[in-house]
């Protein structure tokens, strides 16, 4: 009788453990997914004066990528991951020329970046930044700015409602 009455109650628990390991999601087979953009904006002159950007990111594994941009004028990338909350991101990396390489005597260098997020049950954000805004700088002067300002990195946390908060991710 304590046998059966030990088997019982083992029985019992194993099925409470069971049935407390269920799933989290709102629906049944429903997979909530997050999509981010990313958008950086280059002045026109910003490769005059930059030899390259690395750009760093979030990619849709959540792993850590990497593009290296030598001009142009928009870099845009669109990510989308079932592991959310999602973490959206992307760090950039100047490399500025060296002073002999420039050939104008002032230089408007500009970069924006810019993240916009969505998730599936609902919600979104976007939200821009603008990292360097350079008007009519000398030759001499723009590297050392570009020097000074050559990272940059800028992050959103994305929730299952689509509430975003800010963060800095690691690269």
């Amino acid at each position: 009788m304590k046998k059966t009455m030990l088997y019982l109650a083992a029985l019992l628990c194993c099925m409470t453990l069971l049935t407390a390991c269920g799933d989290d999601k709102d629906e049944p087979g429903q997979v909530t997914t997050a999509t981010g953009t990313y958008t950086i904006t280059f002045g026109t002159d910003f490769f005059k004066a930059a030899k390259h950007v690395n750009i760093y990111y979030k990619g849709d594994d959540g792993a850590n990528k990497n593009d290296v941009i030598t001009s142009g004028t928009t870099w845009t990338k669109t990510v989308t991951t079932t592991r959310v909350p999602a973490e959206l991101g992307f760090k950039i990396v100047i490399e500025p020329r060296e002073e002999n390489e420039l050939t104008q005597e002032t230089y408007n260098v500009h970069l924006t970046g810019a993240i916009s997020g969505a998730v599936s049950t609902g919600g979104s954000f976007s939200n821009s930044q603008t990292m360097i805004g350079l008007n009519a700088v000398s030759k001499d002067k723009v590297i050392n700015q570009l020097n000074r300002n050559k990272e940059h990195t800028y992050g959103y946390k994305l929730g299952k409602d689509g509430n975003a908060a800010q963060y800095t991710p690691t690269f």
